[in-house]
């Protein structure tokens, strides 16, 4: 399998802040700019971005993938009414199909990373289990997604925060530390990963030295939405400072849109935003988004390290 150019994860630690709608303008913004991008719904529980684009034809899903109705996620792509941009639907019609097991979530992964485009965006869904953290760790870059609300923002936090202990994890266990982070975790935000850490990899520095490579090339940036006051940008970027500072991981705000009739409307008009070329300044800030993710070079050299098992079976395929 060949890798797709670049993989981006749109995730957030709730539903509501406006995931979809950053992961559907992001990944129009990109197809308007030459870039062939593939947008997958992989929001096993309540996939929404069909609706969005307004697709309601029948035609295979990632469902029809995971059942292997299908063999490639490349098989189940549709076309959007954008250029450039075609979509992996979701599927919320069948029970339990956000419990996908540990074989086909590896497969999943394996298929994301070949999809042939340009770019592939991947829409996470929300919460914190295994599956979400690992679709959204896969990428090569993150956007976490939350809004000026308390619960918002601890919910982005507890997110990140499983995000990285997920990674960091599996460097440890890879090394024959088990169960460190499950012992020490509960100590929870007062306590930085680097000091949760601190009297195993101070023992050890070939594990030390992987783990802050791993952390350094972790790409994270946040977005944040339904902004009303533009000081309230100040409380994002507190955010990413706090999650420097413990999670030891940079997370820079990418940009912020305001609560936006506009929007709204585009929701329930069933037509993304900047499908119609829209330049307002919600409309200049996804493409903002969308620009500052392409400017960045993309390393790989620390993939194998953070899931080991899909990677070395897109390495071998």
């Amino acid at each position: 399998m060949t890798r797709a150019e670049r993989l981006i994860s749109i995730g957030g630690g709730k539903g509501g802040v406006g995931k979809s709608v950053l992961a559907g303008n992001l990944a129009t913004a990109l197809a308007q700019s030459g870039k062939r991008t593939v947008l997958v719904d992989a929001d096993l529980g309540a996939p929404n971005l069909h609706t969005m684009f307004g697709i309601d034809k029948a035609g295979p899903t990632l469902q029809s993938f995971i059942d292997h109705e299908v063999e490639s996620l490349d098989e189940a792509r549709v076309e959007t009414s954008v250029r450039g941009l075609t979509l992996v639907r979701g599927t919320s019609a069948i029970i339990g199909a956000a419990n996908i097991g540990f074989q086909q979530k590896q497969r999943l992964l394996r298929h994301l990373c070949a999809l042939q485009a340009d770019v592939v965006v991947v829409d996470v869904g929300a919460g914190t289990g295994f599956n979400q953290l690992d679709l959204f760790d896969v990428a090569d870059q993150k956007v976490v997604v939350m809004t000026p609300q308390l619960t918002s923002i601890h919910n982005a936090y507890a997110f990140v925060k499983g995000a990285v202990f997920r990674i960091a994890d599996r460097i440890l266990k890879a090394h024959g530390f088990e169960k460190v982070l499950d012992e020490r975790g509960h100590e929870g935000e007062t306590a930085s990963l680097k000091h949760l850490l601190r009297d195993v990899i101070g023992c050890s520095p070939k594990v030390e030295a992987e783990l802050r490579e791993t952390l350094e090339q972790f790409r994270l940036k946040l977005f944040g939405n339904q902004v009303f006051d533009v000081r309230e940008a100040g409380i994002f970027r507190a955010v990413g400072k706090m999650m420097g500072d413990f999670l030891s991981v940079p997370a820079p705000l990418i940009g912020y849109a305001r609560a936006s009739r506009a929007v709204h409307e585009s929701v329930n008009r069933r037509q993304p935003l900047l499908a119609a070329l829209h330049n307002d300044e919600t409309g200049r800030a996804f493409r903002e988004v969308a620009a500052v993710l392409l400017a960045e070079p993309i390393r790989r050299g620390t993939w194998p390290a953070l899931l080991p098992d899909a990677l070395q079976e897109t390495a071998a395929a």
